[in-house]
């Protein structure tokens, strides 16, 4: 009697292709940087637009950031 309930044959796991393996690295690499500007979004809106009352356009605005820093270092 064999001790597992396997039925493939020994040797014969399933392998996945290279391209899919590549696929699944590049796509590794790029979910991390891309969760880290999706939580600075969320943190940039939650705090401009809740906390802040500002309008939620107004988060992405260069000159939003610019004011915020002359605010900050005014008197640097």
């Amino acid at each position: 009697m064999s001790k597992g309930n396997n039925t493939e044959p020994k040797g014969k796991a399933a392998k996945t292709s290279p391209g899919v393996r590549r696929l699944l690295k590049v796509m590794k690499w790029f979910a991390f940087p891309l969760l880290c500007l999706m939580a600075l979004y969320a943190g940039l809106r939650i705090g401009y637009v809740r906390f802040g009352g500002g309008d939620p356009e107004d988060v992405l605005q260069l000159d939003t950031w610019k004011h915020m820093l002359d605010l900050v270092f005014q008197n640097t």
